[in-house]
């Protein structure tokens, strides 16, 4: 570090290290605020500087005082404190010697104090025993007790570090100086640790990590150097000068601009806390908070500042940028123009041509914004007379207050002197020509143009007009710096009816803008045409203008309203519709910008301001920012264009669209077998256009569903709340809706998708494009976007396949909810997975397999299981129970739908051949069963649709045997109730499984569990008949897995022995526990030294492989025994041999 950061002096403000601009402190200037307490504290010297030259007797050079306290050659300082105790006793021993040598060759020796006399009668008598004279001197009377002394005001002194503390201090800089930068790190931190509230070393620490670049740490350093002294406003506001440097140099969406402004704004904060009139502090937390976008709060610190300094023209200027910029200008104007005429009156009474305020000069640019807020408030007579007389004052006239008696005419700004020299107080002479007439800059004769047109006083305006003349060869010149007073000026000719003189104002803005390129066409200039060319007829032209200002600011509600004036007149249906959902677009805009104030008025959500005053000088034009990928354009259709243009249209749609398809195609294998993130990147986006493309395609879709798609059913984004605050849109939007009836629409609503589809008769392909391979794109993209970690997006992506009306096929739909399912799956979406299984259950295939499938994918997914046991699944778990009840009892006669099992019913043969709907495997899993031939031809004379049991009446009576009780259904059911502990009443249902499958391993085991996890409850009564009734089941469980059934495979095998032992640990009965964990051990052993002899496999321990193997779960609960019961060898052996990872 250079030598001169550190001899900056303690009262200046130093600047940052290298870069030379004023008022940006660095690190080092918070450290030598505080630089005087560094060095050694005299009191340890305990003499004067002749005194302490003596110790050059002793030949104590530097070196070996600095090896006294501080070995450089120690790569830090040790934090034992004794062995810095023992230095400073022996400096004190060295000390004491020679302040004893030397006093003892004193002239005067040292006198006694005596106990109870003051010090100087003490030395009187000291002296007089010295000379030997008997001299008695009286003693004195006592003083009076000194008064209290008055606390001295302001933020008080950091406490002086301990000397031990100074001296690693001193220490630590002194590596600093030497450019060892890690070793003054290691000593800071030392110094922290000892002693954290020591301002000197966070300040040190902030200069080396300056230094060595880390500037989020010094930052954070000075930062907590400042709470140890949260008195020091300056301090405080350093420290935010110093969290700013920089942020105008940063991108508005970086997140180190956003921290910088906040830690500026709690450093202001906290430097106000300490002093409530820093006006400095209270400005400058006012400009971090209108960085921030805050600008209500930025207003309030603002008027705080004023009340303090009222002619601060800075301070006035920001006020006025707050309240412009604020959500409601209107509320905060007449605070901010007060301020404006404040100054104004003040420099007037000052004299002629005084405009010097503090901080700045009352300039044009601060008269153009005083009159915005006239403008804001509709106060056109006070805004014109304002003007006048403001800039009669600017323009050297002062004296000429005679014409504010003229408040109807602005003849002094006439370009002639023929009407002024009809007022008698008019002395021609007086003052130049110059500062009249063309004196008044283009703008201000703009603006009065406008506040005459708003007070009907069209003879003035049209004064004003002719020296606005936008077809003048100067024109350009004229208005280059001032484009923005084209726009008013052309929007009042509009709402004044005159389209054509409006049309060039608005044609020599956007000429400027095309010469400039720091100008562009935005959407209130694009609209403002668009109106012109409608009201001179050219429909065509203006459909163009509305529509580039759609594209430009999707927000943008008027565009949309003007576009949809125009369609609701077209002949054709499409054009009504159009116009139709522009309005309801505009509507929902309408809701989401504005909101409601606590006294109900309607308010903006955000206020966009134009720019008053000159422009700036030019730069060049910073480049569009891309749009997001994510957030696509919208594309609004071209309904008033020929035919041969809107076919162009579509041509280009098409071209753009084969060429997204080619790149999905290209890039698929790469994108989905590889991480290639550059092609899944290119390959989504590719994907994501198609999709959007199709889905604008309103023919794709019903009514409602697009309607919805495009976000049009609903206000949305809370705006339900909010009334329309345009009546007219709303009306509009009514006389739409009732001319289409979108209800109803063609008459064909009420029919069936799959019928509609038919009916349509939709072509082969779209853009080229096959519907299947259409479809294979919309459910790639969804997988991608849950592998992306986008599962909401991968949903909608989901939801738009499922409304088509393309797509109504079974096949279809059924591919289109298990991808659904898996992006459920896959992204641990509990509810959605219920969701999509509901559907299986109730529209797909009321069954077995999909009530197995219900049970896997809530199973699949890692999270809690509340919705699975939610009110709503369990309801319609019930709710398929009871319908099922009914068809039973109506298929017996109104019999017992519980008949005892017959003993044939017992085999598994025949527990197949009694529910059509289900099947047991050979190790009495329950499988799928297809449907009976009764079932198919119920099937097919319904044109495909499947039996629904939420309304059994719509269909007729299934034949005899066709339906019966489903065991997985019930099985299902009872697991509900056993999670949520209702185990009384999940044994019911496990028993009518039972009933119906008695033999089956999966209810056995659910019906001992749910015996043995209510007899641990407290409310049980006898707890030892429900372990044997729960221990009976299992047992019969065990039974079945390893003994009756031959065909069990080893995992199974494994399965009831690990069962079995959870189930002992469960009742706390370890050593029966223990015995069937070593049953799992022991068959996992057997298996591996099968594979090591060679011997060939069996089917059942091929079947084997793809099973759930449980040894680790075994060996692990096996560990823990051994642990708990202090076996340590044998839990290590067990850990060696089955808990090692190969």
């Amino acid at each position: 570090m250079d030598d001169d950061i550190m001899d900056i002096d303690d009262n200046s403000p130093a600047h940052y290290a290298g870069d030379g601009q004023s008022g940006v402190h660095s690190a080092a200037y918070f450290y030598n605020q505080y630089d005087d307490d560094i060095p050694l504290d005299p009191e340890l010297m305990a003499g004067d500087d002749d005194q302490m030259d003596g110790l050059d007797d002793y030949d104590l050079d530097d070196e070996q005082m600095q090896d006294g306290f501080v070995d450089p050659e120690e790569e830090f300082i040790d934090s034992d404190t004794e062995e810095i105790r023992a230095e400073i006793h022996k400096f004190e021993t060295v000390r004491d010697a020679w302040l004893a040598e030397h006093r003892a060759d004193l002239p005067s020796a040292a006198y006694t104090v005596l106990p109870g006399v003051s010090k100087s009668m003490s030395k009187q008598i000291n002296n007089s025993l010295k000379d030997g004279s008997t001299t008695t001197v009286a003693p004195s009377a006592p003083a009076p007790r000194p008064s209290r002394p008055r606390r001295k005001l302001g933020p008080r002194k950091p406490p002086r570090p301990p000397p031990e503390i100074q001296i690693r201090i001193a220490a630590a800089r002194t590596a600093f100086d030497r450019r060892e930068y890690q070793e003054a790190i290691n000593m800071v931190k030392e110094i922290i640790r000892q002693r954290p509230a020591t301002p000197q070393a966070w300040n040190l620490l902030s200069l080396i990590h300056e230094e060595l670049g880390n500037r989020e740490a010094a930052t954070m350093c000075l930062i907590s150097g400042a709470w140890l002294i949260p008195k020091d406003a300056r301090h405080w506001m350093n420290v935010a000068l110093y969290c700013l440097y920089g942020v105008d140099m940063m991108d508005d969406t970086d997140p180190r601009r956003k921290l910088a402004l906040e830690r500026a704004v709690m450093c202001y904060s906290q430097a106000l806390q300490a002093d409530k009139q820093n006006v400095e502090a209270r400005t400058g937390k006012a400009d971090a908070l209108m960085q921030l976008g805050q600008s209500h709060l930025a207003l309030a610190q603002y008027l705080r500042a004023l009340k303090v300094q009222p002619l601060n023209i800075r301070t006035v200027r920001n006020l006025a940028e707050a309240a412009l910029d604020g959500r409601d200008p209107r509320k905060n104007a007449e605070a901010a123009k007060a301020a404006y005429r404040h100054i104004i009156e003040y420099l007037w009474s000052q004299g002629d041509e005084v405009y010097e305020a503090m901080e700045g000069e009352f300039e044009w640019s601060d008269l153009r914004i005083y009159l915005e807020f006239f403008t804001i408030l509709e106060q056109w007579e006070q805004g014109a007379a304002e003007l006048k007389r403001v800039a009669r004052w600017k323009l050297g006239r002062r004296a000429e207050e005679f014409w504010d008696r003229w408040p109807g005419e602005d003849r002094e700004w006439d370009e002639d002197d023929e009407r002024r020299e009809l007022c008698e107080d008019y002395e021609p002479g007086r003052f130049s020509p110059v500062q009249y007439g063309r004196a008044l800059p283009v703008d201000l004769r703009a603006r009065l143009y406008v506040f005459r047109m708003k007070m009907g006083d069209i003879y003035e305006a049209e004064k004003h007009l002719t020296s606005l003349d936008p077809s003048a060869d100067t024109a350009v010149e004229d208005f280059y710096d001032f484009p923005d007073c084209l726009k008013d000026i052309g929007n009042a000719l509009l709402d004044n009816e005159s389209p054509a003189k409006a049309l060039q104002f608005f044609s020599l803005y956007e000429k400027i803008a095309n010469q400039a390129g720091d100008i562009s066409m935005d959407a209130d200039i694009l609209v403002s045409l668009g109106r012109c060319h409608m009201a001179l007829g050219d429909k065509s032209a203006a459909e163009e203008r509305f529509i580039a200002a759609i594209e430009d600011d999707e927000d943008n509600i008027e565009a949309r309203v003007c576009l949809a004036n125009m369609y609701e007149h077209v002949s054709d249906r499409e054009g009504r519709e159009e116009a139709f959902l522009l309005v309801r677009d505009a509507m929902n805009l309408e809701a989401n910008q504005y909101t409601l104030d606590q006294e109900g008025n309607l308010v903006p959500k955000r206020k966009r301001r134009r720019a008053t005053g000159p422009r700036k000088p030019r730069k060049p034009r910073d480049p569009n920012r891309p749009r997001d990928p994510n957030n696509p354009k919208k594309y609004v259709p071209r309904r008033l264009i020929n035919a041969e243009k809107r076919k162009q249209v579509d041509l280009e749609r098409t071209k753009v669209a084969t060429k997204n398809y080619e790149i999905v195609q290209e890039l698929q294998e790469r994108a989905f077998h590889s991480d290639d993130s550059e092609a899944i990147q290119n390959w989504t986006r590719a994907a994501r256009d198609l999709v959007e493309d199709f889905r604008s395609f309103k023919e794709f879709y019903p009514w409602d569903k697009y309607v919805k798609y495009l976000g049009l059913g609903g206000t949305g984004g809370g705006g339900a709340a909010v009334p329309s605050r345009n009546l007219k849109l709303a009306a509009m939007a009514e006389r739409l809706r009732q001319g289409l009836n979108p209800e109803n629409g063609d008459g064909t609503d009420n029919i069936p998708a799959a019928s509609k589809a038919r009916l349509l008769k939709f072509p082969s392909a779209h853009r080229g494009i096959p519907f299947s391979a259409w479809l294979d794109i919309f459910l790639s993209l969804a997988f991608a976007l849950v592998r992306q970690n986008q599962h909401r997006e991968a949903y909608v992506v989901c939801h738009a396949a499922r409304d088509s009306v393309v797509w109504t096929a079974t096949d279809s739909t059924y591919l289109i909810h298990v991808a659904w399912a898996s992006c459920a799956v896959y992204a641990g979406d509990e509810e959605t997975c219920v969701a999509i299984a509901r559907y299986f259950m109730r529209d797909y295939l009321p069954g077995t397999d999909s009530y197995r499938m219900f049970a896997a994918m809530c199973r699949t997914c890692q999270t809690p299981v509340s919705w699975y046991t939610s009110g709503p699944a369990q309801k319609f778990i019930l709710r398929q129970i009871k319908t099922m009840d009914a068809l039973v009892m109506r298929q017996n006669g109104g019999q017992d739908e519980f008949p005892p099992p017959a003993a044939s019913q017992r085999s598994p043969s025949k527990s197949q051949q009694q529910s059509p709907l289900k099947s047991r495997s050979r190790g009495g899993d329950l499988v799928a069963a297809p449907l009976t031939t009764a079932s198919q031809q119920q099937s097919e004379s319904n044109n495909n649709d499947v039996i629904t049991l939420d309304n059994p009446q719509q269909h007729p009576p299934p034949p005899a045997g066709d339906i019966t009780l489903d065991v997985a259904l019930l099985t299902i059911y009872g697991h509900i109730l056993f999670t949520t502990t209702s185990y009384s009443y999940a044994l019911s249902y496990f028993a009518r499984a039972a009933s119906l499958d008695p033999e089956n391993p999966l209810i056995n085991l659910s019906i001992g569990l749910a015996y043995v996890h209510y007899a641990l409850k407290r409310q049980a009564t006898n707890r030892q008949y429900l372990l044997t009734q729960g221990f009976a089941f299992l047992f019969r469980y065990y039974r079945n897995r390893t003994e009756e059934d031959p065909t069990a495979t080893i995992g199974q095998k494994m399965e009831a022995h690990f069962n079995m032992g959870r189930a002992y640990s469960l009742i706390g009965l370890g050593n029966l526990a223990g015995g069937f964990y070593r049953r799992v051990l022991e068959e996992a052993e057997r298996v591996r030294n099968r594979n090591q002899e060679g011997e060939e496999e069996s089917t059942a321990e091929k079947r084997s492989r793809w099973e759930e193997t449980l040894v680790v779960e075994a060996a692990y609960n096996v560990r823990c025994m051994c642990f708990l019961l202090g076996d340590v060898k044998g839990a290590k052996a067990v850990a060696e041999r089955w808990l090692v990872l190969e």
